[in-house]
């Protein structure tokens, strides 16, 4: 049988947990075209890793390039020699050259194209990337997304996908740590963030725009019945990419620190978190959501793509339908009034259990391997 060749660009941090564990529950061979800092568990024996993308280690967009496109010179005759059944892209760094590069392979090797679109269009992006991803999801013979709601969404704009998309879900991600480290350094966590005793409201990781932190920090200043609380706190922890947090720096109860944590130190934060929140603007699933149901902590979540999904099975957090300041802040309030609500949802055993059921990745894996079957 022939081989399926999956290639990840950007696989490291919660990508490769991404990618290891879908690959680790699909059958058959599988070569896996990754990033040179790819830095989750070993990949099982069915499973054979290429480090050959090495874009992210270059200093300016000159040599990322250069070195993206060195890597799929290195790709092109490994794919000739394999003759894969499926080639499954995960991401387009370069999308004109990546939709030219899977076009030829297609015409020379005959095999099929599997896209995931893990977001319609890239984030922030506006309409910029609308012609190139249409190009794209016409090219694809498969186009794997993550919601219902996504797969409307795609339809909605681009119409020639119709009938080649599949839903199948992003399963949750475990979140690597050292548990050793972890408890050496619980102390120093608490002593730097003092949470004992307070209620903790979280928006972690990367600050992006799309994820409305910035309306976040602003409804957080602008409400005194959360600024001036000393029984509860908004931790904003994680590297910022160009948000305007200014309107919460200075408050009190407000941790604003631009750096990227290490695993530990993010798992102990979600983990102390009373409720994980993602205002996004528009996003298609997200990677954090998944990791917040695998260690259940209650989420309030705006109710775009996929994200409002697992509380349709559960209720282990809340959403806006809308998006506004005046919507964050009423909700924020409840949660804070209703600390016996969080309690609940948080201790919802039966709720979290269903929800790792359905996003379990042994059942992920046999929908993406019988879809490679249908190519």
């Amino acid at each position: 049988m022939k081989p399926i060749v999956y290639i990840d660009p950007q696989s490291y941090k919660n990508l490769s947990i991404y990618d290891y564990s879908l690959l680790s529950n699909v059958e058959g061979r599988i070569h896996y075209l990754c990033s040179a800092n790819y830095d989750h568990l070993p990949l099982p024996p069915h499973v054979r890793q290429h480090k050959v993308f090495r874009y992210n280690n270059k200093k300016n967009n000159l040599a990322k390039a250069v070195s993206y496109l060195w890597s799929y010179a290195r790709i092109l005759p490994l794919l000739l020699k394999w003759r894969p059944q499926a080639v499954h892209l995960q991401w387009m760094r370069i999308p004109g050259f990546d939709i030219a590069f899977l076009k030829m392979v297609k015409r020379l090797t005959g095999c099929q194209i599997v896209f995931t679109a893990h977001n319609v269009l890239p984030h922030d992006s506006g309409a910029s990337h609308a012609a190139s991803y249409g190009r794209m999801y016409e090219l694809a013979d498969a186009i794997i997304v993550h919601s219902h709601a996504t797969k409307r969404e795609l339809i909605a704009t681009f119409g020639h996908a119709e009938g080649k998309v599949a839903v199948i879900a992003h399963g949750l991600l475990q979140p690597s740590h050292d548990p050793a480290l972890l408890s050496q350094q619980e102390a120093q966590f608490e002593a730097h963030y003092q949470l004992s005793g307070k209620f903790v409201f979280a928006a972690l990781g990367f600050q992006y725009h799309y994820k409305g932190s910035d309306l976040l920090a602003e409804v957080w200043a602008t409400t005194p019945e959360l600024r001036n609380n000393k029984h509860c706190k908004l931790l904003l922890v994680g590297k910022n990419r160009g948000v305007d947090l200014s309107a919460a720096e200075g408050i009190e109860n407000v941790v604003i620190e631009d750096r990227v944590t290490s695993d530990e130190e993010f798992l102990y934060l979600l983990t102390h978190a009373d409720v994980y929140l993602l205002p996004y603007r528009n996003i298609s699933q997200s990677g954090v959501l998944l990791t917040a149901i695998a260690v259940g902590t209650p989420f309030l979540v705006t109710n775009v793509g996929g994200l409002a999904e697992p509380l349709d099975m559960a209720q282990v957090g809340w959403k806006m339908e809308q998006l506004s300041a005046e919507e964050l802040r009423r909700q924020l309030l409840w949660l804070l009034h209703h600390p016996e609500q969080v309690a609940a949802a948080k201790n919802n055993e039966a709720g979290w259990a269903l929800l790792r059921q359905h996003y379990d990745w042994k059942e992920i894996g046999r929908a993406t391997q019988k879809l490679y079957a249908k190519r």
